[in-house]
């Protein structure tokens, strides 16, 4: 299993030993963060190209494009690890796959496979606030999550979909975990309830003790609502078990206690020092 590496200064820092670099064409920056158990797979099937260089890294097939018969070949190839219980889950959502030189996407996979590759992927966080702006709405994840089960969560979160927008998945998000419908939705556009937080990018190692550690890289795209003061959550798709309403204070406390998921935490805490 991946352990931190402590600096000398005391800092804590990540190595990558646990898994294997992967990069697209001649860039330098990996694209993928392959644990090694899978890697030989990814050879076998031609998915993946090692090199005879030193210190050269293992390159994805250029033939690995969006529609191809590898994106094809490579998804069959995950479906098989799920079914051997070497993937902890299975989505059906597929997210949009980049290299870190480009804007453009080269192909789709399964989101928990494009997780547990190390790829950077992408999700929207929306703080549900009162009117009133004295209390925040958290969410409970269901405990049949496959990460973070029954920890408290922000009113709505959800990573974004092959093609589809951040305001697409903000709104969307909010839907299906929140019951926030288009009424709504316009009268918190009509008050200019909508906020633009920050950007957040997280790395770091998830599920260390488990038999599926992976290398997370991830943007977080933060967002504040402020909803009609008798608004409350309903979810509508199963993946939250109640919602909770709380205050500064009470905040402050859950988040001293690790009651929160990591990314949650980090968007809840925004709202601590926001008194606008």
């Amino acid at each position: 299993m991946p352990k931190s590496v402590a600096a000398k200064t005391g800092e804590v820092g990540l190595d990558d030993c646990a898994f294997e670099p992967v990069r697209w064409m001649a860039e330098m920056e990996p694209m993928a963060l392959v644990p090694k158990d899978l890697l030989v797979d990814l050879v076998d099937a031609e998915l993946v190209k090692l090199s005879n260089k030193p210190f050269d890294l293992p390159c994805f097939h250029p033939e690995l494009r969006h529609g191809s018969q590898r994106e094809r070949d490579f998804q069959e190839l995950t479906q098989g690890w799920y079914r051997e219980g070497r993937l902890p889950a299975w989505r059906g959502e597929y997210f949009d796959i980049y290299s870190p030189g480009s804007d453009q996407a080269k192909f789709r996979l399964e989101r928990i496979v494009a997780r547990h590759f190390g790829f950077w992927t992408e999700a929207v966080h929306v703080n549900g606030l009162r009117a009133d702006g004295d209390a925040m709405w958290l969410a409970r994840r269901s405990m049949a999550k496959d990460s973070d089960p029954g920890m408290l969560d922000n009113m709505a979160a959800g990573g974004l979909s092959a093609g589809e927008s951040i305001e697409h998945c903000l709104w969307r998000e909010c839907w299906e975990e929140a019951g926030v419908s288009p009424e709504v939705r316009e009268h918190v556009l009509a008050k200019a309830g909508l906020k633009p937080l920050r950007r957040f990018h997280i790395q770091c190692i998830e599920a260390a003790n488990s038999p599926w550690a992976y290398f997370r890289r991830e943007r977080l795209y933060a967002f504040s609502l402020t909803l009609p003061q008798d608004f409350v959550p309903t979810n509508q798709d199963g993946e939250v078990s109640s919602y909770t309403c709380v205050d500064r204070k009470e905040l402050a406390h859950l988040l001293a206690h690790a009651a929160l998921t990591k990314d949650a935490a980090l968007v809840a805490s925004l709202w601590l020092n926001d008194k606008t």
